[in-house]
């Protein structure tokens, strides 16, 4: 390291504790920050611009039952859906899963000018890759920082302070996601959905501070002072109108419940709450069977592969919509499993169809999407679902002309094992009906009972998806 950055280091340093310079340039307040210099490409998604590295391993305890074969040397980036993973927060110059002496080093050459400066690297969100980016990074890197800021879900930058102790998560299938990573104690409220749907998980006790995030009692968010509330990528609108009515709270929306960015978000997220042992143990578990599907699906030929429709709340009144694999959360867990969806081509995550659509596409399988949580999962038995199943096909004329229906190739799945970390085991779902050969050794059933002890230490009796 050049004498020039030792001496600015010492200087950074003696300038972060100044308290009214460290008020000004560092800890400007909780309010939302946005960089002219990094809006142009942090405003999009920053997972889709993203670089991952190839350190991440799947962990040896990553389990799976019924011996089936998950390497223990797969990493994250052998796969697709893992390839945009990036550590969100300002301070990751070199774009990668973490913050270390890489990242110091990426950004002292970025002022040296042997490095294009990057949407991350400028730790202090001052507009301005100077000594004090590098003196962040430092600091961020040896676990002393104050604060940091991440860009969220949605390319807002958010003001963090640290270390988080009070979390309020506005959805449930992000509470769930939370408490995987082993933060039921920093949880201090949830959404009324998570108490009806996810009683399982405990939490009780906790007040109840909206409707799957779609409502939020200030009163009740400002009585119990948390330091993060989060929101669902689905709320993202509504994120600046909450973070005006609840100041000095950090307002950040994620994706956790989606498989097209629960990588990247889980990651982010991990390493702001001081849980990055625990998000990586989660990652390479979702990973390893991620992969299990990729490797026995990798000789199917496309042009031979069965087709099949994936309907959007079956139990629901309203029938015949199709989920189109532009869905981030079901169409995209669907997608890679040795079938084709029908609905390739529409516009749309779920579009209403005509009967006489679905039955002249004649799909050789048919997955009926549960929604609302309440007809099947915890606490159903097969009898229950098979009830289910039959109340789904009733009232469908010609539709027993179908080929799914024809060779009783219908299936349901609960949404519990198509959204956050569960998400995998959906994916499992899909690929074992449709090639049964592939996957004798593999029980979808069993790995949802592996999750459910490995990462909440619960055992729940119920059904998630039928026939198995």
């Amino acid at each position: 390291m050049k004498i020039e950055f030792l001496v600015g280091i010492v200087i950074g340093l003696i300038l972060l504790t100044l308290p009214a310079f460290a008020s000004d340039s560092l800890n400007s307040s909780d309010s939302i920050n946005a960089s002219d210099t990094l809006s142009s490409s942090v405003s999009t998604n920053v997972h889709d611009s993203a670089n991952v590295s190839d350190s991440v391993k799947v962990s040896n305890s990553a389990s799976v039952p019924n011996s089936a074969n998950v390497s223990d040397s797969a990493n994250l980036s052998d796969s697709e859906a893992a390839s945009n993973v990036t550590l969100s927060v300002l301070g990751n110059a070199n774009g990668d899963e973490t913050i270390d002496v890489k990242d110091v080093e990426y950004t002292e050459s970025i002022i040296l000018g042997s490095k294009n400066q990057t949407q991350l690297a400028d730790a202090t969100c001052d507009n301005n890759i100077n000594i004090l980016d590098v003196t962040k990074t430092e600091l961020i890197n040896l676990g002393k920082a104050k604060e940091l800021t991440l860009v969220d879900g949605v390319g807002r930058q958010v003001n963090v302070s640290l270390p988080v102790k009070r979390i309020v998560p506005t959805d449930y299938r992000t509470t769930e996601t939370l408490l995987a990573l082993g933060t039921g104690d920093m949880i201090v409220g949830v959404d009324k959905a998570f108490h009806e749907r996810m009683a399982e998980f405990g939490l009780l006790d906790l007040p109840e501070v909206g409707v799957h995030g779609k409502s939020v009692n200030y009163e009740m968010v400002l009585t119990l002072k948390p330091d993060i509330v989060l929101l669902p990528l689905s709320q993202a609108e509504n994120a600046n109108q909450i973070a005006d009515n609840l100041p000095n709270t950090s307002i950040v929306v994620m994706g956790l419940s989606s498989k097209k960015t629960i990588y990247s978000d889980l990651t982010t997220m991990g390493f702001v709450l001081g849980k990055e042992k625990e998000a990586n143990e989660l990652l390479n578990w979702m990973q390893g069977y991620e992969n299990l599907v990729k490797e026995r699906t990798k000789d199917l030929k496309t042009n031979g592969m069965p087709t099949f429709y994936y309907e959007y709340m079956s139990e629901g009144e309203d029938k015949w919509q199709v989920i189109t694999p532009n869905d981030p959360s079901a169409g995209q867990v669907a997608e890679r499993t040795g079938g084709s969806n029908i609905a390739t081509g529409l516009a749309g995550n779920s579009v209403e169809v005509d009967p006489e659509w679905v039955i002249e596409k004649n799909p050789d399988f048919m997955f009926a999407d549960l929604m609302k949580g309440f007809d099947s999962g915890p606490g159903k038995t097969e009898e229950d679902m098979k009830v289910l199943l039959m109340k789904v096909l009733s009232n469908r004329p010609g539709f027993e002309k179908v080929n799914a229906v024809k060779n009783h190739r219908v299936y349901l799945i609960d949404r519990d094992i198509i959204g956050g970390p569960r998400w995998v085991i959906g994916h499992i779902y899909f690929a074992k009906c449709m090639h049964p050969e592939l996957f004798k050794d593999i029980n979808p059933k069993e790995i949802n009972k592996e999750y459910l002890k490995k990462f909440h230490n619960i055992e729940v009796p119920g059904t998630w998806a039928y026939p198995e």
